[in-house]
């Protein structure tokens, strides 16, 4: 496969600060074991305002780059990536609780993370919160991950509608995301990939004001990965985004 990919974050028009950060790593030369593509994409929407926010989506996205970066390098036969995964969210998780525990600035901040590792033929997806991962095949968009969230844990239990959802004031709480706690459940999924699928990781400053319906126009149109990040973003801040609005837009083709 040849994996090609551009990742963005816009501030938008609403915020002060941007909380958000995302990553786009290549370590196809950087592991022990068998040469093959090997690909790290993220997205995190940091909580807790424009200190604990920022400061815990840029830990979240370093920690887990580094840490991924030093269990791949270790090698070992048989890597299983969906544990080295899962493994880098929660040292993540630790390392945002315990600096968020020791300066008083930065108590209570968390942040969201979505994050696909790409090798061969196969994706493998983890998540903690409510940013996103969208695979595009054809006509289709199909959300990935799994949000933690008020808003979809209500519809997902059939105690409101979407619509009834839409009104509440507690529509954004998100319900699980890194620092809240010393642990963390992580929901993780292995997604097989084909010639011409698209990948969208993203927050919900751009999600948020585009149906998943519209989604797919912006594929089509797209040739390169770079064109469909950037008129995502701007479709999303021309929607009136209420938040910081970052993309990572991965395209998968045969070699």
């Amino acid at each position: 496969m040849r994996i090609e990919f551009f990742g963005h974050s816009y501030i938008g028009k609403k915020r002060e600060f941007n909380e958000d950060s995302f990553l786009c790593a290549d370590f196809s030369g950087n592991h022990a074991g068998p040469p093959q593509p090997l690909y790290l994409f993220a997205v995190a929407d940091g909580i807790g305002g424009h200190a604990g926010g920022e400061v815990a989506s840029r830990l979240a996205i370093r920690t887990l780059n580094d840490n991924l970066a030093q269990r791949l390098g270790q090698g070992g036969p048989g890597l299983d990536l969906k544990n080295i995964l899962e493994d880098s969210f929660h040292q993540a998780n630790r390392k945002i609780f315990r600096e968020g525990a020791e300066a008083e600035r930065l108590a209570g901040m968390g942040t969201t993370l979505v994050a696909a590792l790409i090798t061969a033929k196969l994706a493998t997806v983890a998540n903690v919160g409510d940013s996103r991962l969208y695979l595009i095949r054809g006509n289709t968009p199909v959300q990935i991950s799994q949000d933690h969230s008020w808003a979809a844990e209500q519809v997902r239990r059939k105690l409101l509608s979407e619509k009834e959802v839409g009104r509440s004031p507690f529509r954004n709480l998100v319900t699980r995301s890194l620092g809240y706690g010393p642990e963390i459940d992580v929901d993780s999924f292995r997604v097989p990939l084909l010639d011409g699928d698209w990948l969208l990781l993203c927050t919900d400053g751009l999600y948020g004001p585009l149906p998943e319906r519209v989604l797919v126009k912006f594929f089509k149109k797209a040739g390169r990965p770079e064109d469909a990040c950037r008129a995502l973003i701007k479709a999303a801040d021309k929607k009136g985004s209420q938040d910081n609005i970052t993309a990572v837009v991965v395209s998968v083709r045969e070699a």
